[in-house]
């Protein structure tokens, strides 16, 4: 594996093993949709030391904190615990990812607990949306459910899970990173003991499709909702692109709180809504910046020209000195915080070293360069009503 070290001033620590087999690399090798989702779930499941039952009650017994993601891109699997019993949860997660057996009745019982999952989930009113949504706006992988369908799941065997299991997520294809208070020759100790001699290796397992992007309108229909939410979607700006950090104060001057221009246009002075607020996503094979907000029917048609207005008007006007400023403040807080976050300093240094994605101090470097005149160019670039995908969602 290759080893990872963050020192964090925190009295959390947090060991974390991530892998390049999210949802992406599965129909380009053959698997199910949503396998990669289903072996986290399996993972916890028993390994050749230890029972289900017994893997939750360790890691609870030294205080941990364990779960496990999954996304197009990227699984991972971690536990967090007081600093001072780091060694028993790198023995623990070791444990659960070298040595992980997947029994079949366990496995069974699973399956049926991912079909439970797969449904409430489109209870959710946002991930309803984003199911229709990304099949309609990308063209590559993000257009399809990390999760799977309930059709997919139905199909999956314990031999698939294992199968996935020691192709894709072996040592000699991961990333173990540890971030606490503890010294780097103490960490690298233990990720040595415990994970083996580091390693150079390729980890990537898929080269990136990139996305072409669908603009146009998708009306849908949620029955038992009382709102109609909208989403007014673009494609966003690529990472490592020299509009990337401008496109980051455009968002949090955009919406980002409750000091944000939407918040302020559609909220505060026309009284259209509860909540607005927009988001800025980059994936290896796409960008989203999308605008949400609900409101009742009858000021639908207002909300959009609003959220209209304001982008055009960034678009044609800028932002003032003050705004820039006050965005830049509010990216250093979200960051500086990540910074002493065991947890957050392991995604991050996995993003990095997986994706390439800055650093903190390299994002924050590139912030402070940030001028009005280039928020101008991202909004302009990202605002293009040719690439405009606008989402209505009714419950009636």
């Amino acid at each position: 594996m290759i080893h990872l070290v963050n020192k964090v001033d925190s009295k959390l620590s947090t060991i974390m093993v991530a892998f390049d087999s999210g949802q992406r690399i599965e129909s380009e090798n053959g698997f199910n949709m949503g396998i990669a989702h289903m072996l986290e779930h399996c993972l916890f499941k028993g390994t050749a030391n230890r029972d289900a039952i017994q893997v939750s009650r360790d890691i609870g017994f030294i205080g941990g904190s364990s779960n496990a993601f999954t996304s197009h891109e990227m699984v991972g699997y971690y536990i967090t615990v007081p600093y001072d019993n780091i060694e028993d949860a790198c023995e623990i997660l070791s444990d659960i990812l070298l040595n992980s057996v997947i029994p079949e009745d366990e496995f069974l019982k699973e399956r049926e607990v991912v079909k439970e999952e797969e449904i409430s989930r489109l209870d959710d009113v946002d991930s309803f949306i984003w199911n229709s949504f990304s099949s309609s706006f990308f063209t590559n992988y993000l257009s399809t459910p990390v999760i799977g369908t309930q059709n997919t799941i139905s199909e999956f065997t314990r031999d698939e899970v294992y199968s996935f299991y020691r192709n894709f997520c072996s040592s000699k294809k991961g990333i173990v990173c540890l971030s606490g208070r503890h010294t780097k020759r103490y960490s690298k100790k233990l990720l040595t003991k415990y994970f083996g001699k580091q390693t150079s290796s390729d980890v990537s397992n898929s080269s990136a499709e990139r996305s072409s992007y669908n603009a146009g309108n998708l009306e849908l229909v949620k029955p038992g909702i009382e709102h109609t939410y909208v989403w007014v979607a673009y494609p966003g700006i690529p990472r490592g692109n020299e509009l990337d950090p401008a496109a980051r104060v455009l968002n949090v001057v955009l919406g980002s709180g409750m000091d944000s221009r939407l918040f302020n246009e559609v909220r505060e002075k026309k009284g259209l809504c509860y909540g607005i607020g927009s988001g800025h996503s980059q994936w290896e094979g796409g960008e989203l910046f999308v605008v949400e907000s609900s409101t009742r029917e009858a000021n639908l048609s207002e909300v959009l020209s609003t959220i209209d207005a304001e982008l055009n008007k960034i678009k044609s006007d800028g932002i003032t000195e003050e705004e820039l400023q006050r965005a830049k403040n509010k990216i250093k807080a979200a960051y500086y915080a990540l910074d002493e976050s065991s947890y957050g300093m392991c995604i991050h240094s996995i993003k990095n070293r997986l994706f390439k994605t800055p650093m903190v101090d390299e994002i924050i470097s590139k912030i402070d360069l940030v001028s009005t005149s280039d928020v101008v160019s991202a909004a302009n670039k990202i605002f293009d009503e040719s690439r405009k995908h606008t989402v209505v969602c009714r419950g009636k």
